[in-house]
């Protein structure tokens, strides 16, 4: 498995006035911890798993990729498309009759922009009031929408960066003063934000292994609750070579076939 899930950001921190002119959702729309869980319920993991990846990835939870200390294989995730409890949320905060646009911006012609179109055609299908516009451009146009601070749309679709230890992710992607809980505004939206950080920062020190790797289970599970991203799914990578190659090992965090072929043995 890849070390880098991809995964649709959503911005708690919009300032007054800056989203698109079609967009019709209120700035704090994604402080309602009830219309995170919505979107994540109404996902359809399986067709962004089965289509784009064709089969090849996982569904991890908030925020351990499998592969990583401390993953919990029995942690609750968002892996399979549920309309009933998503329709049942909308309802309860308050948007289903009325609907909403809401635009995503990412790259073009890549993964990023296909986990945004399912998540179109996901909430679209679930109910006709609902409008998700997809702002494919070109990555130097993303990039440089994605550096801003605040950040000027409500949804954004990229991959973690990739790491080889659990709090990396949970620093960047969960701390509310983390790299992006600062920008997305983490701590307007958790229900406890100081427990949040607390268990992210007592885990970060943590000697005893188990006494860890329970820290990262009760975060994933807590986070489950209150989600700050849709995770799409976490990409799998196959690799082809012959039986006679001795010697390879995958990194993980950096598998691209820019491999070092004269450090492998071949023997025939």
């Amino acid at each position: 498995m890849l070390l880098e899930p991809i995964h649709i950001g959503l911005n708690l921190n919009i300032p007054e006035g800056s989203l698109p002119k079609e967009d019709t959702i209120p700035p704090d729309f994604f402080q309602d911890k009830r219309i995170r869980q919505a979107f994540n319920y109404a996902y359809d993991y399986e067709a962004f798993l089965n289509g784009a990846l064709g089969g090849y990835g996982a569904f991890n939870p908030h925020y351990v990729p499998e592969g990583i200390f401390g993953f919990d294989e029995s942690a609750p995730r968002y892996e399979a498309q549920d309309p009933a409890k998503a329709e049942e949320l909308f309802r309860e905060a308050g948007v289903w009759d009325e609907g909403f646009t809401v635009s995503v911006i990412t790259e073009e012609a890549n993964l990023f922009e296909t986990a945004a179109l399912v998540l179109k055609d996901s909430l679209e299908k679930l109910n006709p009031n609902f409008n998700v516009r997809v702002l494919a451009v070109a990555e130097a146009q993303f990039d440089e929408a994605h550096a801003q601070d605040p950040l000027e749309y409500a949804m954004w679709v990229k991959n973690a960066d990739p790491a080889a230890d659990p709090h990396a992710y949970m620093q960047a992607y969960q701390h509310p003063d983390g790299e992006w809980g600062s920008v997305h505004g983490f701590a307007n939206g958790y229900e406890d934000p100081q427990r949040v950080a607390s268990l992210i920062e007592d885990a970060a020190t943590e000697l005893d292994e188990d006494t860890r790797e329970e820290m990262y289970s009760e975060l994933q599970n807590l986070l489950f609750e209150d989600p700050m991203w849709i995770i799409a799914a976490q990409e799998g990578l196959v690799m082809a070579h012959g039986k006679w190659v001795e010697g390879f090992v995958m990194n993980p965090v950096w598998p691209r076939p820019s491999l070092k072929f004269a450090l492998m043995d071949k023997s025939c």
